[in-house]
C-alpha cells in the first residue's frame, strides 16, 4: 500500500555513471633494518614510510647502515630518487639474530666513547669503569650517520671503561626467515607471509616486491609465486638480482640452469655503483621505475629501460673477492637483454637502466605481449587490480540487465580516457553471451571479457638511408 502524500518530495538515485579510482602501489622491501636506532619491536611487520619521519622512527633514518638491506632501501627511495611511500617488512628479530660482544680498556675522549660495531641494542649495554669495575649507570647513547654508538658519560673524571653488549647481527639472518611462516598458535605472519596485512592495513597494493641480499633459487622461487598473486587477489610483480658472483658469460647459463624464467619477474645483472658504494640493482631498479610510474599519475604503461638509473655503473664479485667494474657495449648488454635478463648500461643520454623483457623472455620462450614486456605485464595487473578495488562494493547487489550495462560503459569511459592520454593503444569491455551461461548466472557468476592493446616500447628503431638519384637534377637548378 502506498504511503499518503500531500506537498513536494526528492529522493536520490545511484548514478549510472562513477568515477574510478587508482589505488597506491609502493615498492614493498623485505630484509633488514637497524631497529636498535628506531622502533625495537618493528619486526615482521608491514610498516609503511611515508616520510623521513616515518623512517626515523621506525628504522633510524634513511642513512645508508652498512649490513642492513632496508636502510640501503630507504637512502635508494629518498635520497636518491625522492618515491614515497615505501613498505618494509623488517625480519631481523632482535631476540634471535644478535651477537654478543666484550670491549676492554675504551679511552673516554671528552665523556664520550664511540662503539665501531654497528647494530648495538642500547637496552643491552652493561658499563664499568675499567679501573675499578664498578657499574656505571648515568650514561645515555646516542647513534651517528653511520649508526655507531656514541655513549655518552655523565662525568670527566673517568679514563676508560669496559663495556659489553648486544648488536643485531644480519648475517644470521637465514632464507627461511625471509621466507617466514604462519604462527601456528598465534595466526601472526613472518616474512613474506606479511605481505597478506599491506592491503588490509592500508589499501594499498605491492607495485613491486624485492629481498635484495637474499636470492637463493628457494627464496627467488617463493618470491615469485607470493608477489604474483597477493590475497589470492592483488596482482605484483618481483625484481631479483642474480647472485654478484656471477661472471658475465656465465649469467646466460645461471638464469637457463637454474630455471629463473617467470612472466611476473624482472631478472637484474650487477650491482649498481654509487657514491663510492655497491647497491643491489633490484633496488634501484624498483624505485626507479616507481619515479617514472609517478610521472604518469601512477600509470605503468612506460618502461624504466634507458632511463637514468643515477648510478655510476655496474660490478660484479670476482673469483679474487674483489669487485670488478662492467662496461657493456650495446651489443653486448643486448645479449643479456635477448634472455630476459635486465641490466646497467652507459650511453649518450647517461648511465641508463636497460632492457624491457620479464625473465620469461629468451630465445625459444613465450613471445605473449602480456607476459614478455614489462610495462606491457605491468598494466595488466594494473588495470585488473584497479577494477577488482572499484567494483568490489558491486558484490551482492541485484545484477540487472542495467547494472551489467552500467557496469560495462564506466570501465570502457576509463580505459578510453586512458587511450586519449597515451597509455594504452585501446581497450574496451564486453559482456559476451558465450562466457556467461545460464549455470553460471544462476549461481550468480557474471564475467566482464575485457580486451587490452598495452603500449608497447619502441626498443629497436631503425632508419633506412637511400641514395634518390632523383637529386642529381639539383647540379641543374642555377
Amino acid at each position: 500500500m502506498s504511503t499518503f502524500k500531500h506537498g513536494t518530495y526528492s529522493k536520490e538515485q545511484e548514478s549510472k555513471i562513477k568515477g574510478i579510482l587508482s589505488v597506491k602501489q609502493p615498492v614493498v622491501v623485505i630484509g633488514t633494518a637497524p631497529i636498535n636506532m628506531g622502533d625495537i619491536t618493528c619486526v615482521n611487520k608491514a610498516q609503511l614510510i611515508n616520510t623521513e619521519t616515518d623512517a626515523q622512527t621506525y628504522f633510524g633514518g634513511t642513512n645508508n647502515i652498512e649490513g642492513f638491506t632496508i636502510s640501503e632501501a630507504l637512502y635508494t627511495a629518498f635520497k636518491v630518487f625522492g618515491v614515497t611511500p615505501v613498505i618494509c617488512i623488517n625480519v631481523l628479530d632482535p631476540n634471535i639474530h644478535k651477537t654478543a660482544h666484550t670491549e676492554e680498556a675504551v679511552a673516554v675522549v671528552e665523556k664520550r666513547v664511540t662503539l665501531e660495531k654497528i647494530g648495538i641494542i642500547p637496552d643491552t649495554i652493561v658499563l664499568k669503569r675499567n679501573d675499578t669495575s664498578i657499574e656505571i649507570t648515568d650514561a645515555s647513547y646516542t647513534f651517528d650517520a653511520e649508526g655507531k654508538c656514541i655513549v655518552v658519560l655523565a662525568t670527566s673524571d673517568i679514563a676508560k671503561v669496559d663495556i659489553e653488549y648486544d648488536f643485531l647481527d644480519p648475517s644470521k639472518v637465514k632464507d627461511s626467515d625471509i621466507i617466514g611462516s604462519i604462527d601456528p598458535v598465534t595466526l601472526k605472519p613472518k616474512g613474506m607471509e606479511c605481505l597478506k596485512e599491506i592491503f588490509s592495513r592500508y589499501s594499498m597494493i605491492p607495485s613491486y616486491v624485492i629481498t635484495p641480499g637474499y636470492n637463493s633459487n628457494e627464496v627467488r622461487t617463493i618470491l615469485d609465486t607470493k608477489a604474483q598473486l597477493i590475497n589470492n587477489k592483488w596482482g605484483s610483480m618481483s625484481i631479483v638480482d642474480m647472485p654478484e658472483t656471477t661472471a658475465y658469460g656465465e649469467a646466460i647459463e645461471f638464469k637457463k640452469s637454474n630455471n629463473w624464467i617467470d612472466e611476473d619477474q624482472i631478472l637484474c645483472y650487477g650491482k649498481v655503483r654509487f657514491g663510492g658504494k655497491l647497491f643491489y640493482q633490484s633496488i634501484f631498479a624498483a624505485f626507479l621505475s616507481a619515479s617514472v610510474d609517478a610521472g604518469n599519475d601512477g600509470v605503468p604503461y612506460e618502461s624504466p629501460s634507458n632511463k637514468n638509473i643515477k648510478g655510476n655503473g655496474i660490478s660484479y664479485k670476482a673469483a679474487s673477492g674483489k669487485y670488478e667494474e662492467l662496461d657493456f657495449t650495446e651489443d653486448e648488454a643486448n645479449l643479456l637483454n635477448e634472455n630476459g635478463i635486465c641490466t646497467v648500461l652507459s650511453r649518450p643520454n647517461g648511465i641508463v637502466f636497460w632492457g624491457n623483457m620479464t625473465s620469461i623472455f629468451q630465445p625459444g620462450g613465450s613471445t605473449d605481449p602480456k607476459d614478455m614486456w614489462i610495462p606491457v605485464k605491468r598494466m595488466f595487473k594494473y588495470i585488473a587490480n584497479t577494477i577488482k578495488m572499484n567494483y568490489d562494493n558491486e558484490v551482492d547487489k541485484p545484477m540487472t540487465p542495467s547494472r551489467i550495462a552500467n557496469i560495462k560503459m564506466n570501465i570502457n569511459t576509463w580505459l578510453n580516457s586512458m587511450t586519449k592520454e597515451g597509455k594504452l593503444l585501446g581497450g574496451r569491455v564486453e559482456f559476451l553471451a558465450d562466457e556467461n551461461s545460464a549455470n553460471d548466472m544462476i549461481l550468480g557468476n557474471f564475467k566482464w571479457h575485457i580486451y587490452l592493446g598495452g603500449v608497447i616500447p619502441g626498443q629497436a628503431l631503425e632508419f633506412i638511408l637511400e641514395y634518390d638519384g632523383a637529386y642529381l637534377s639539383e647540379y641543374f637548378a642555377a
